[in-house]
């Protein structure tokens, strides 16, 4: 008699990629916060190229506010809920950004079970570590600017 092996449903090329997933925030984003390198379940990577609209002086310094939006901006694809937003943030800027830097953002959540979130975000250039972060990002049932409308309409009507 013949052994019989369970038959695999699927070989290994046509399985799904179980830790792609479909970006649900930020779709209408400038371009200039960054493009997405990477997008998994809690992971996210994007790329920020630096431009001459970020420079803040002669010397071709970037604004720290540019590195700061594409790092949320990270956070936020690596949570990727569509009624989620950032609530806080500690940051840490390790080395002035130039024009023509490039830098790489990876967003990691630390939890996913609760309403407010810990997304640890570190940049660099090359191999060398210019920012660090932990953002803090609340993830509401409903949008949030929805809940506030229903109050203000609630309020009209009395």
């Amino acid at each position: 008699m013949e052994e019989e092996f369970p038959k695999e449903e699927e070989d290994f090329l046509s399985k799904p990629d179980h830790d792609s997933v479909l970006q649900k925030v930020c779709a209408n984003i400038d371009a200039n916060n960054g493009s997405i390198k990477e997008l998994k379940y809690g992971k996210a990577s994007v790329v920020l190229e630096t431009s001459s609209k970020m420079v803040m002086d002669k010397t071709g310094l970037i604004h720290s506010g540019n590195i700061f939006s594409s790092a949320a901006y990270s956070a936020m694809l690596a949570v990727n809920h569509p009624n989620a937003i950032v609530i806080g943030a500690e940051v840490k800027f390790l080395a002035p950004i130039e024009l023509g830097n490039e830098i790489t953002f990876r967003a990691e959540t630390l939890q996913e079970d609760t309403k407010k979130r810990e997304v640890k975000v570190e940049g660099f250039v090359l191999d060398i570590k210019i920012f660090d972060a932990m953002f803090y990002v609340a993830v509401f049932d409903k949008h949030v600017l929805s809940l506030h409308i229903v109050k203000e309409m609630e309020k009209r009507m009395d």
